[in-house]
């Protein structure tokens, strides 16, 4: 059969059908059972073989290591490696390279992924996490259902699955670029990628931010003070919270934001911090309502018996200067939404979102409105709140409605141009009366068609009656902003064509 001596070294004959090889190798004896000769010695040669690609990479791992001074290797485990990333980034935060909440923010994604932990990925050498691993991973996590919450049972958002992939990427980019132990990084180019996704924001409407305003005269003056703040100054809410008396200049009527205030998420400890970005270090105008509040905020303070330094931060406890958990307030305003009988759920956060959407729906400056807000460039302004939201939505339906159905075509405001003789279009005016009239318009009856729609328009709009008084000091602006606040009504009433009148 061609079998010499050479085949049969390292296998054993214990049966008439079965052959043992048995192996001496560098680290342990290497050993299998086979029940045929010719097989036994085929794979034999196989183990031969891996034996000397073990010895060679245990060899290349040894002399990596020796050579390394005690620094991670390829061959450690990616949790080795998690480990002295998280010293780097912890020298970067005492160096003040990144703020505390950036490098707390490392430190929670790897205490409490429980995808990364499940998946196994701490626990595997980093040599071994190559482009097939990397997939396995991003496939699990959109494979993955939720099991808690509104979505259980349903596929995880893209959001939720960002976060651990966005963490072993940085990490394993940290490997490649600074440790330089890996030539490439696995998760870079894995199929369906996850994305962090921008999400509406939901806000106020302009309705509702008056009816809060009305409900907030009747809350203690630390609420009323904190809650108009936000909502008239645009601030993030550790923005406003950092604010020390010393930042207002009642001169000027201007706050400096300058600090944020956070509380730990490692240890629940209370943090002072520079702003978010050099960007959000600016100085914004308050409204005078505001800059009353802050006054009589003061000289309430000081009337329960406090000494009130400028260095003292303006929102604190009602027994103390010191300030208090942030989410506090947060609670504190989702009870008074409840309160008050609102049904949309707006978090204490999205104030800012609320001011800025009033800014941007009004058609101001959008780089005075980026300055304000603090925000690092002008896409975000837009990005954020320039949002196709329901309350948009609806106002495009409004104007379609009132083009096409049963409104003639116009607004309220111009029913009232016609009523006080301000209307300018006299085409479309000549329109609306043959529709209102049930008759063709001419020199002959314009005048008395005229005279008849005007009084219809009274009769259904009393409202006219008292706006034609102060007529003579408004202008067209004016008019528009006036019935701005008319719509809901203007669409439940209808109006109907005239009787045509009798000829004779």
């Amino acid at each position: 059969m061609g079998i010499t001596d050479e085949d049969l070294k390292y296998i054993t004959e214990t049966s008439s059908t079965d052959f043992r090889i048995s192996i001496p190798a560098f680290d342990k004896r290497r050993t299998k059972l086979v029940h045929n000769l010719l097989e036994a010695i085929r794979i034999k040669y196989e183990m031969l073989e891996q034996i000397e690609i073990d010895q060679k990479e245990i060899k290349e791992k040894e002399e990596t290591i020796n050579e390394s001074k005690g620094k991670i290797t390829k061959y450690n485990l990616v949790s080795d490696g998690i480990e002295l990333y998280l010293k780097e980034r912890k020298k970067d935060h005492d160096r003040e390279f990144i703020q505390v909440s950036t490098y707390e923010n490392d430190i929670y994604d790897f205490k409490n992924s429980k995808y990364l932990l499940d998946y196994g990925i701490f626990d595997v050498p980093i040599n071994k996490v190559d482009d097939d691993y990397a997939q396995g991973f991003v496939d699990y996590l959109w494979d993955r259902p939720a099991t808690k919450g509104k979505n259980k049972g349903k596929r995880l958002s893209e959001n939720t699955i960002y976060k651990p992939f966005s963490f072993v990427h940085k990490v394993f980019n940290y490997f490649k670029n600074d440790l330089k132990i890996i030539s490439s990084n696995p998760f870079d180019n894995v199929k369906r990628k996850p994305q962090a996704v921008a999400e509406d924001k939901e806000y106020f409407t302009d309705e509702e931010m008056h009816y809060i305003k009305e409900k907030l005269e009747f809350e203690n003056i630390r609420f009323k003070t904190l809650i108009t703040f936000m909502m008239d100054m645009g601030c993030r809410r550790e923005e406003a919270l950092a604010i020390k008396w010393s930042d207002i200049n009642w001169f000027r009527g201007t706050v400096s934001i300058e600090r944020a205030f956070v509380k730990s998420k490692i240890d629940n400890r209370y943090i002072i911090k520079p702003v978010k970005r050099k960007k959000s270090e600016r100085e914004i105008i308050c409204t005078s309502y505001v800059l009353e509040l802050l006054k009589n905020y003061k000289k309430f303070k000081e009337a329960c018996g406090f000494v009130v330094n400028d260095d003292d931060f303006i929102f604190t406890a009602w027994d103390s200067m010191d300030i208090v958990d942030p989410d506090r307030y947060t609670r504190e305003f989702k009870l008074f939404i409840q309160k008050i009988g609102l049904k949309k759920e707006v978090p204490l956060k999205n104030m800012r979102a609320t001011n800025t959407s009033f800014y941007v729906a009004h058609g101001k400056n959008l780089k005075a409105i980026q300055n304000r807000v603090g925000h690092e460039n002008i896409e975000t302004t837009l990005t954020y709140y320039a949002q196709a939201n329901y309350n948009e939505d609806k106002k495009l339906v409004q104007l379609y409605e009132e083009e096409f159905y049963n409104k003639l075509g116009l607004n309220m405001a111009d029913l009232y141009r016609i009523v006080s003789n301000r209307f300018t279009d006299n085409k479309k005016l000549v329109s609306v009366l043959e529709k209102i009239g049930n008759e063709f318009i001419d020199d002959s009856n314009y005048d008395i068609q005229l005279e008849r729609c005007q009084n219809y328009f009274r009769e259904l709009f009393p409202i006219f009656d008292k706006i034609m008084k102060i007529d003579n000091v408004l202008d067209d602006d004016e008019i528009d902003h006036i019935f701005d606040g008319f719509q809901a009504l203007y669409h439940t009433i209808k109006i109907d064509p005239l009787e045509p009148r009798i000829k004779i």
